[in-house]
């Protein structure tokens, strides 16, 4: 029976229906996986995460803050000055290592953006693209492995299974857990 509502539960992730969750508008979403591609590229080059904003300007026309190069374990974007309303964030997790799980957000992704008073999206070194609602402090898998450039080096499984979402008490549980 349990494998029902398993089922069940990732059609309604997949979906975006993920209850207290709001899916970004497709042409943000698409947007982002264009701006994702080289910054992944990038990212699995030099070992590094990369980060930044996005807005939408007054005519509602979808801009990025300039993009910054972080460390190997997180990036802190450059807060943008007031001409520009930021909605969300965006970060790669760096290239793969075997040590480090970064194919779902972290609790400290969640509790900036939720701090902040944004969303996120979070490309991972397998190619999956995250959304982070900061609002309702929910994250969702928008599309999963391969969706956006991948790292060469990268294993599938290192990180065990990853769910189509997770609430931050379910990211802390995670964070805790054993490897």
């Amino acid at each position: 029976m349990w494998q029902t509502g398993a089922a069940i539960a990732v059609l309604v992730a997949a979906s975006g229906m993920v209850p207290g969750y709001t899916r970004p508008p497709e042409d943000e979403i698409a947007a982002v996986k264009q701006r994702f591609g080289p910054l992944q590229q990038l990212s699995f080059a030099t070992g590094y995460e990369y980060c930044g904003y996005l807005g939408r300007d007054a005519r509602d026309r979808i801009q990025f803050t300039p993009i910054r190069r972080g460390h190997t374990d997180g990036c802190t974007p450059v807060i943008p000055d007031d001409s520009f309303a930021a909605t969300a964030s965006l970060h790669t997790h760096g290239a793969y290592s075997p040590s480090v799980p970064a194919e779902f957000p972290t609790v400290r992704d969640m509790v900036s953006d939720a701090r902040e008073g944004v969303n996120g999206y979070i490309g991972t070194p397998g190619g999956r693209l995250w959304f982070i609602d900061g609002k309702a402090k929910i994250a969702v898998q928008l599309c999963g492995l391969g969706c956006l450039p991948s790292d060469p080096n990268f294993v599938a499984g290192d990180d065990g299974e990853i769910a189509q979402s997770y609430s931050l008490e379910d990211l802390r549980e995670l964070e805790a857990a054993p490897l």
